[in-house]
């Protein structure tokens, strides 16, 4: 005689572990969803962007993890935000961290979010431009045959937990922040490296599958962080 089949009732999976306990440092990672895809004309009038969400690099997660190699022995915690506290730190999220008044608006950020994580010191990592029109992390083509550069520049500021006052604050750099190495090897004003032309999308949404700019991507972030982060995390001796 056969035997009814018994269906197991379906499991659900458990929901990622929620980080608890003491913050010694919280991480506001804000560097890994847009990546910019920017043709220039050969005046600025002519300049066309693109952003395009790239999520799935994880690069955030980076972010927190150079945070937490630069700084062993402390409790690091990631700080969780929406796009709702983005706009309620700022004015706006398209020019939160692009406008003259960048140092105010990423300190009221700050203190929101700091209402849903306590944190003896806050790191915020976030977009930057360069000496040039290239802005965060993307990819950027000149005109007349020009050079194609793949870039990766962001800007670390700590805080104080308790008084916001702002600690420390740097560009992420690759090298030492030299003329000479400005010359020779930032002449964008951040972490960036030239690539063939064929690399440049001809459609924005293509990057997200282009291995060869997540990977490029990826080791400029991680080389800048690991440049930058631990002098900038470094307590002062008593």
């Amino acid at each position: 005689m056969v035997k009814p089949l018994v269906r197991k009732p379906a499991t659900v999976a458990p929901s990622a572990p929620v980080e608890s306990g003491p913050c010694q440092i919280g991480v506001i990672p804000i560097a890994g969803i847009v990546f910019m895809v920017e043709k220039f004309g050969p005046v600025t009038l002519l300049d066309k962007y693109s952003r395009v969400s790239v999520a799935a690099w994880a690069l955030d997660d980076i972010v927190v993890s150079r945070v937490r190699a630069a700084a062993p022995g402390s409790f690091v915690r990631r700080v969780p935000f929406t796009k709702d506290d983005l706009k309620s730190g700022g004015r706006d999220q398209p020019r939160l961290f692009a406008s003259y008044r960048v140092g105010s608006d990423i300190e009221n950020f700050v203190r929101l979010l700091a209402t849903k994580v306590r944190c003896e010191r806050y790191v915020v990592v976030h977009r930057h431009g360069g000496s040039q029109r290239e802005f965060g992390i993307g990819i950027s083509q000149y005109p007349l045959n020009g050079p194609v550069h793949l870039f990766a520049m962001m800007y670390i500021r700590v805080y104080d937990g308790a008084t916001f006052a702002l600690i420390k604050e740097a560009p992420a750099l690759m090298t030492e922040n030299t003329f000479t190495e400005r010359v020779m090897h930032n002449s964008l004003g951040g972490p960036s490296m030239q690539v063939d032309r064929a690399m440049f999308p001809e459609k924005p949404a293509d990057a997200v599958n282009n291995a060869v700019l997540r990977d490029g991507v990826r080791t400029m972030l991680i080389k800048s962080l690991d440049k930058t982060l631990p002098a900038l995390l470094q307590r002062p001796s008593r």
